[in-house]
């Protein structure tokens, strides 16, 4: 097997993977097919974009008058499916109905999985429930390691490239543990499994909490894989925090209950529907009034045909959102389907510091700082980083002037480039002796020379004064860090709030001093006291920094 990176942001990736002579590129899924009955045959999944399915091998198994004559044929000439093929030994069926009598062994379901040519089987594991107890979850987290170590010395077929279940649940330390020995065993893909019941309770904060600390345990350079990831608006979260790949048969499941994919409002029964948000082959051919007339059959057939052209629009999506360097800006308007969503991205503000290690230095555009759940991204965690840890003032300078963030950076602004040009004109104190700082909602202060920098001086921004607000307060921190190291450079300091200025659009408005302003204000003025002034007026701050 071969596993090329091609392109990163977050935590996310897009890569090549290679085997037997098939490909497929990830982020991806896995659309679930059973063996011997199925709404849309796997013969005709690659219409939709699939590159890869995941059939049982265990129903198979269970089949004597058939099985015989699927080792012959092999998988992937009995499904009419040509591409990359995974295959599951049964451990889904114990872990969803906690059925502990699977009647078949280790030894005979993976050999199984071998004789019919499966691309990517699957050890028999034994899944960690989360209601399980301590002592039974470590119980079985050893168990499914000794069955994996006990895989490798049977294995017979080198055309095989064999999943490797991580399981723990809610216990992380077990979790960890499982990560870090099964990553010391070889196996081509690495696979979150026991995830499905948090999914159908919408537990998607403990989901992330899961792949975080797999991602941070894992071998960087084989796929992660998530068991049982089916709904497409958290796709892209998921990505951002290190999936590679996931399987799942929500599409047809969904579909059954007339349950429909959208990526707006989330998952919505057909009977709520006037009118279809989508554009696809079935959304285009009917309305939800024509579809809910048809036969049973044919209506499950169409709503899970438009479920599965959703979810791969949706990695395409995420795909290309990864080459943009746009993943962050996705993952924001995704979440918005779901309060849980919301909250769990908001665990990404206490990885930060995993997160920023894998952050690109620049990308090709600015950033769209959208949403309050922006500033948890790993590019802030870099700027406040960099400024605390390298910013030097330079040298020679004796007067800090603050200038307040207007509607456009300075290049747009005319009130902004006035500003400067009377600055660097002025006949009151010379230029050099002067620091030109701007304030941020999102950075706190910025000095001028980092204003063509990225990200300092591309971007574009929503603003927040609520104090409750992470932004507000992180903005103000980052404020009192840069001051308390940076003052001392300072014989005085000024700042500028004025009255009124013109746009980027040539319209005059009025300044409205807002609660970043004024906590800065209240900050320097009990530090630098009698040596801090502010005003409506340039000049008149300058003549201040005249004065002995």
């Amino acid at each position: 097997m071969k596993y090329e990176i091609l392109d990163i942001d977050a935590l996310g990736r897009i890569g090549k993977l290679e085997v037997n002579n098939k490909e497929m590129i990830t982020p991806n899924i896995f659309p679930v097919v059973h063996p011997f009955k199925n709404v849309i045959p796997p013969s005709t999944l690659k219409k939709f974009g699939a590159q890869c399915i995941f059939t049982n091998a265990y129903i198979i198994f269970q089949k004597d008058d058939l099985k015989e004559e699927i080792k012959k044929k092999k998988i992937h000439n009995f499904l009419g499916y040509h591409g990359l093929i995974a295959t599951d030994s049964g451990a889904f069926q114990q872990y969803m109905y906690q059925n502990s009598e699977i009647n078949v062994s280790p030894e005979e379901i993976e050999k199984f999985q071998e004789d019919i040519g499966s691309d990517f089987p699957v050890i028999l594991d034994i899944p960690v429930q989360l209601n399980d107890d301590y002592n039974v979850a470590k119980n079985k987290v050893l168990s499914t390691i000794e069955r994996a170590k006990n895989n490798i010395k049977r294995r017979t077929n080198k055309n095989c490239e064999w999943f490797a279940p991580i399981h723990g649940a809610r216990y992380q330390d077990l979790l960890t543990y499982s990560t870090k020995k099964m990553s010391k065993l070889d196996f081509g893909i690495y696979a979150i499994g026991g995830l499905v019941k948090a999914f159908l309770d919408y537990r998607f904060d403990l989901t992330i909490q899961i792949l975080l600390n797999v991602k941070k345990n894992i071998l960087p350079h084989k796929p992660l894989h998530m068991f049982g990831l089916g709904l497409p608006q958290f796709f892209s979260l998921a990505v951002a925090c290190g999936c590679d790949l996931m399987d799942s048969a929500a599409y047809i499941l969904y579909a059954k209950e007339n349950r429909y994919f959208t990526l707006s409002t989330g998952t919505k029964h057909l009977d709520e529907l006037e009118e279809f948000p989508c554009h696809c082959p079935i959304c285009t051919d009917y309305s939800p009034k024509e579809l809910r007339s048809l036969e049973k059959n044919i209506k499950i057939e169409l709503l899970a045909k438009h479920n599965l052209f959703l979810s791969f629009s949706e990695l395409r999506t995420i795909r290309q959102a990864i080459r943009e360097g746009n993943l962050w800006e996705l993952v924001e308007q995704r979440i918005r389907t779901h309060p849980n969503l919301v909250n769990a991205a908001k665990i990404v503000k206490s990885e930060e510091l995993t997160f920023e290690s894998y952050e690109k230095i620049y990308k090709k555009h600015g950033r769209l700082l959208t949403a309050p759940e922006s500033i948890y991204r790993p590019l802030f965690a870099r700027v406040f980083k960099r400024l605390t840890a390298n910013y030097r003032v330079p040298n020679g300078i004796k007067y800090m002037l603050i200038l307040p963030e207007l509607d456009a950076r300075i290049e747009s602004s005319p009130t902004l480039q006035e500003w400067m040009e009377r600055l660097n004109k002025n006949k009151i104190i010379p230029r050099k002796d002067l620091h030109i700082i701007f304030t941020s909602q999102c950075f706190g202060l910025m000095p001028f020379e980092l204003t063509n920098t990225f990200p300092i001086g591309q971007y574009e921004s929503i603003s927040s004064s609520n104090e409750e607000d992470y932004l507000y307060n992180k903005t103000i921190t980052n404020c009192s860090i840069f001051l308390e190291k940076n003052l001392k450079h300072y014989q005085k300091g000024g700042m500028l709030i004025p009255e009124r200025f013109i746009n980027q659009f040539g319209e005059e408005e009025t300044y409205f001093q807002d609660k970043l302003i004024e906590t800065l204000n209240s900050l320097l003025e009990n530090k630098l006291k009698s040596n801090y002034q502010t005003s409506h007026s340039l000049d008149e701050i300058l003549e201040f920094f005249r004065a002995s």
